[in-house]
């Protein structure tokens, strides 16, 4: 009984351990995507000022 219990709760925490590893790497997605939002916006506004002072 005592190993079945212990079985599960390693289980549990590799679970736990990928979950929390896939939140990361969601995370790390977003941010990124976000970060290269930013940029597009900025390099167009750059550009566009760039342009109007031409």
């Amino acid at each position: 009984m005592h190993f079945m219990t212990a079985q599960a709760g390693l289980l549990a925490t590799e679970l736990e351990a990928r979950g929390f590893l896939a939140g990361i790497g969601k995370t790390i997605l977003i941010l990124i995507i976000i970060l290269v939002v930013i940029g597009a916006l900025i390099g167009f506004s750059v550009a566009r000022r760039f342009g109007q002072r031409r």
